[in-house]
């Protein structure tokens, strides 16, 4: 699991610089969550968790005035550098401990809802950084299992690393599959003192890639080698093993080429509550 040293480190500058890349992927189940909380125009919404940036600029598109709250140095810079207009507030701050001059209007995440350490904590203390009655929308991902781009490369690796290697990440174990059981998040929520708890599936075909190579295939490989639950049992994989998995990994992603582009299954919850 990542953690909160290692989005201010390592991951922070690997996930800015495949920003391009993870908007495409996310991006499909991220405009569910941003469509669940209707009419924004004049509010001010916090976007927790705001990574690049692409999320709080759709927020700003529809009229909020937003304020985009992330931990790492790295992603907000890149943040920054698209907001070419200078339309959000990019904040680097701890969201458990943040507080506004002003409470939030509305609250809205993508993918950023499960890494904190006391959960019921930092989710109460944001709770009480909006105004009554506001609405908030975060997106998280189901099962390892009902997505494509976590659990693909798994099983492509698995003659190359073997079964103990690639075992499909566990719903509710650390990292960004935590709120994957609804049981959970509702738990957590409910006693952070949130209301009005729903939530949705929503399933989404995205593109996976990343990197100039030449083929789709390639660049699918890229990204499952640098991004996700595969790209993180290879430290330590010696060069000629890494090599034998690429190989692996392109002729696997073929199947799922449409169009030019390589796309998968994302599978996530859309959970709408109030504070």
């Amino acid at each position: 699991m990542a953690t909160g040293s290692d989005w201010q480190g390592r991951v922070g500058r690997e996930w800015a610089d495949k920003a391009d890349a993870l908007d495409r992927l996310l991006g499909p189940v991220g405009d569910a969550g941003i469509a669940a909380l209707e009419d924004v125009s004049g509010l001010r919404v916090l976007d927790l968790g705001c990574g690049a940036g692409a999320t709080s600029l759709a927020l700003a598109g529809r009229g909020a005035k937003v304020t985009g709250l992330d931990i790492s140095d790295d992603l907000l810079a890149r943040a920054r550098q698209r907001d070419t207009h200078s339309s959000v507030d990019f904040v680097l701050a701890d969201a458990s401990i943040y507080r506004p001059n002003v409470p939030f209007e509305a609250l809205y995440s993508r993918c950023g809802a499960m890494f904190f350490d006391s959960e019921v904590d930092a989710w109460r203390h944001l709770r009480q950084q909006l105004a009554p009655g506001a609405a908030a929308s975060i997106v998280v991902w189901r099962e390892a299992a009902e997505n494509d781009w976590a659990r693909v490369p798994l099983e492509l690796a698995r003659p190359v690393l073997g079964e103990e290697a690639t075992r499909i990440t566990p719903p509710n174990g650390p990292g960004p599959f935590a709120w994957s059981d609804p049981a959970h998040f509702q738990t957590v929520l409910a006693q952070a003192g949130w209301s009005g708890i729903e939530w949705k599936e929503v399933r989404c075909n995205a593109v996976m890639e990343a990197g100039t190579s030449e083929t789709p295939a390639e660049r699918a490989a890229e990204f499952a080698m640098r991004i996700g639950p595969l790209a993180s049992r290879l430290r330590g994989i010696e060069p000629e093993i890494k090599q034998q998995l690429r190989a692996v990994l392109c002729r696997g992603f073929e199947p799922y080429q449409r169009n030019g582009e390589i796309r998968v299954g994302t599978s996530a919850w859309v959970i709408r509550l109030e504070s």
